[in-house]
């Protein structure tokens, strides 16, 4: 899957068609079910600034042939009941309340089509239609587009942050399109028992819900809990805030500005696949190989040689979430500290032992992190800065994703700090920036992603020599992170 944003979405033109929810008046309820903290900080960033608040993210993949559009609208319907999220959405106000939908009293309306003979205006139509639906002050926060031409088309998911996370989108295009081609290939999509026999093959998708209310019965941790202190000490390297890109980005903490982006290949096939070796030689992986590189880049622009920052982290290793559309992830603390020679591969073994750290903070909350640190940690900055990586050749489904064009697609919206996303695919490594649109910080964030090409690349190129004390001592983590 190719990780990219609206604005650098190479999409062919052609005829476009929105597929939007329709959910009867009075199927509407409120759920006493809260919000999870992601779906809380979301929501309260949302309704404080306003502005770019729509954070929406689409996955999208193509199909050879013409469209069935009847077979679409059935799939799209059959989807939706199945993830219990999408039946979800929250009035906020004084209070955030969760609204719920019967499923069954809900279908899909097809929009009039409009074609598109550029890929410029065909970017803005989404964009602006993605925006505008997927708000997480609106019910339902999604949509869906299919995007025809003569022999080929596209078909587009986009979903509030709310919603979804990285690996949702997986999840995502490969149901929906196993449901699409199961039903098109029907004699009779009145035939409810063979409808059924199309979603039966899914399995149990899980409730995102159902972990949102056990995530609110939670107990708070006692300060003294382990991973409590691990966080205390992380806030208190961070000055009692969350961690902040170490350049200048030429705009105030708190008062986001218009977001600029960048896509670009970090390293091909057979440099990921050597880079990949050494890391693991090293006693480290692919992340925090990526991370240490990052943090090399860093010291050579600033002269500095500690760097904190934030990944997340699924939390599906519970076979109940493992299919589950929701946001499944947490937040995790890492600090890349540098070698004082600034070699790689001693400069990795710090990163990688953070990194191990890290996973032992599984099972605790950001809302417990939160609840149990109180006023020691304040909130400065909208933004985290954040590292994501998601290995694609490791999860289910993702065999064809080069032959169905797919591609995760994310908003453009706006920015007061800098996170990145790293993925892999069998074509290599490939990075996606985030950061505040002002003059300050592109000059930086060209000054970093040129380093860090220089940097990976030069990793790859030199002959790294790994002493065998390293590689005896150090256990290579194989676990991948998801945003």
């Amino acid at each position: 899957m190719h990780v990219t944003s609206i604005d650098r979405y190479a999409l062919e033109p052609g005829v476009v068609t929105e597929w939007t929810l329709q959910p009867a008046a009075d199927a509407i309820s409120q759920s006493q079910v809260p919000p999870s903290y992601n779906q809380y900080f979301h929501l309260e960033t949302a309704r404080i600034h306003g502005v770019g608040r729509s954070v929406w993210m689409a996955a999208a993949f193509d199909l050879p042939g013409t469209l069935n559009r009847p077979a679409l609208e059935l799939a799209l319907r059959l989807f939706v009941r199945r993830h219990d999220t999408l039946h979800t959405g929250f009035e906020v106000g004084e209070t955030t309340v969760r609204i719920t939908l019967d499923e069954n009293e809900a279908g899909f309306a097809a929009s009039e089509p409009v074609a598109f003979s550029t890929t410029g205006e065909l970017r803005s139509h989404l964009k602006k239609r993605f925006t505008a639906v997927c708000d997480p002050l609106t019910f339902p926060a999604y949509t869906f587009a299919t995007v025809e031409r003569g022999d080929h088309y596209t078909v587009l998911s986009a979903f509030d942050h709310t919603l979804v996370d990285g690996y949702s989108l997986v999840i995502a295009l490969g149901e929906l399109r196993q449901i699409y081609q199961g039903v098109s290939a029907l004699d009779d999509l009145g035939d409810c028992d063979a409808v059924a026999e199309v979603t039966s093959r899914l399995g149990d998708p899980g409730s995102f819900v159902r972990y949102c209310e056990l995530e609110a019965d939670g107990e708070i941790p006692e300060p003294d809990d382990p991973r409590i202190t691990e966080w205390a000490r992380f806030y208190e390297t961070c000055d009692g805030t969350s961690p902040s890109f170490p350049l200048d980005l030429g705009v105030e903490a708190g008062k986001p500005a218009p977001q600029g982006a960048d896509v670009r290949v970090l390293l091909d096939m057979e440099q990921t696949a050597r880079f990949d070796d050494i890391c693991l030689a090293a006693g480290g992986s692919v992340f925090t190989g990526i991370l240490t590189a990052m943090g090399l880049s860093v010291q050579k622009l600033t002269g500095q040689s500690v760097m904190p920052l934030q990944f997340p982290l699924h939390i599906r290793n519970d076979p109940r979430w493992a299919d589950a559309i929701g946001w499944l992830t947490t937040s995790a603390p890492i600090t890349v500290t540098l070698a004082p020679d600034s070699d790689f591969v001693a400069s990795l073994e710090h990163t990688h032992a953070s990194f191990r750290v890290a996973l032992t903070l599984e099972g605790v909350t950001m809302a417990q992190v939160r609840d149990a640190l109180g006023e020691n940690v304040r909130r400065t900055r909208t933004d985290v800065f954040m590292v994501s990586y998601i290995d694609y050749r490791k999860l289910p489904g993702t065999d064809d994703h080069e032959e169905l064009n797919a591609h995760h697609v994310s908003n453009v919206t706006v920015a007061d700090d800098v996170q990145f996303w790293i993925s892999r695919t069998n074509k290599g490594l490939s990075l996606r920036s985030r950061f505040p649109d002002t003059a300050t910080a592109n000059a930086a964030m060209q000054r970093f992603l040129t380093e860090l090409d220089r940097v990976v690349r030069g990793i790859c190129a030199d002959s790294v020599t790994v002493p065998d004390d390293v590689t005896g001592r150090l256990f290579a983590s194989r676990v991948s992170t998801y945003a």
